[in-house]
């Protein structure tokens, strides 16, 4: 039996995609423009707790208990006289031996709300010439994520003395070890502005891509040690005698003379002279390079963790200074002593032979 074949106008697609199209314009014209009304949320990258449970305890509670309890207990040896803190230089190593001259630096700021918390860190395994900042919008710790000040940090990132170097922050503690620290002692609500320094050729340049971000609201906190001695640090100048403790105080305290007179090339002559092995002289130089004239220098903290320990076969020193200044960095240039002529600073002949 024959059948009929259905008979298909040429113009019946036409028609089809016409009422298709036609479906589509009313559907999106009561539908929300999402793209158009609604904030995109930005990627969040946390830069992980990389020596949490090594360095200092991993867990919330007991991290949270031990640091209070350094502060509690924290006494510092001298209190700046005058001025507002805009400065810290702390140690940053693992708590049990730095824990208690980082935290007589960081009570004196204890109870502050600030907006902007700069924290520049030497680059221990890093290679990098110039500044360095994680790939991350937070920092992590186990107290809790810091959120980062991502608008500065795509400014900063525009100048070419910031670098990428995502390798050389994995495993840095310089940064992180800092951290608990001030979850604990300020309020809530500033941001982070965590920088590695690299090798510098010139400070200057790198003080001044930074210093509109020192406001009345931002701390600067130095993260360093100073004087490591033993074979562990390749870097033995005097035998280990009776003397050893009087000795790495004279070193440390010829480096400091040089950080509260402001001096930036008298440190570096001094490094020189001496070949200290401090790892907190490249973000101290650029400190220094930041500070204005009228800014003034107190040590508040200082041991070693050979008195720690009691073994001076390998002891690391630890320095804490507070900065204090009536006026933000930001609001005046620096001047910076260019020239030093007394490299030993204070000591006397006898003294300079310890060096």
């Amino acid at each position: 039996m024959m059948t009929r074949k259905k008979y298909l106008s040429p113009l019946t697609p036409f028609f089809q995609r016409l009422a298709i199209l036609g479906l589509l314009i009313v559907f999106f014209a009561d539908s929300k423009p999402v793209m158009a009304t609604e904030e995109i949320k930005p990627e969040i990258r946390v830069r992980a707790a990389a020596v949490a449970g090594s360095w200092y305890p991993g867990d919330a509670q007991a991290l949270g208990k031990l640091v209070d309890k350094l502060l509690a207990e924290a006494s510092p040896q001298s209190l700046p006289d005058k001025g507002i803190i805009r400065a810290l230089i702390t140690p940053h190593a693992g708590y049990q031996f730095s824990g208690a001259g980082a935290a007589a630096g960081y009570k004196l700021i204890q109870g502050q709300s600030l907006r902007r918390v700069i924290v520049l860190g030497p680059a221990h395994a890093g290679g990098f010439h110039g500044l360095s900042i994680a790939d991350a919008t937070h920092y992590e710790t186990p107290l809790g994520r810091i959120p980062l000040d991502l608008e500065a940090i795509a400014q900063l990132r525009e100048n070419s003395l910031v670098v990428a170097d995502d390798w050389a922050h994995q495993r840095e503690h310089s940064i992180e070890i800092q951290l608990p620290l001030l979850q604990r002692v300020l309020a809530p609500g500033w941001t982070l502005l965590p920088i590695l320094v690299g090798h510098i050729d010139d400070y200057a340049s790198a003080a001044k891509l930074l210093r509109p971000y020192t406001d009345d609201n931002t701390l600067i906190v130095v993260s360093g040690d100073f004087t490591h001695y033993g074979p562990h640090y390749h870097y033995i100048p005097f035998p280990l005698d009776g003397t050893i403790k009087e000795r790495l105080k004279l070193l440390d305290m010829g480096a400091y003379e040089k950080i509260a007179a402001h001096d930036a090339a008298g440190l570096m002559a001094y490094r020189d002279m001496t070949s200290i092995t401090a790892c907190a002289f490249d973000p101290v130089m650029l400190l220094l390079h930041l500070l204005p004239e009228s800014a003034t220098s107190t040590l508040v903290n200082y041991y070693t963790s050979g008195e720690v320990t009691g073994d001076y076969r390998h002891s690391v020193s630890y320095l804490t200074v507070a900065v204090t200044n009536e006026l933000p960095f930001s609001e005046k240039a620096p001047i910076v002593k260019q020239k030093s002529a007394n490299l030993g600073g204070n000591l006397n002949d006898s003294q300079m032979q310890f060096l």
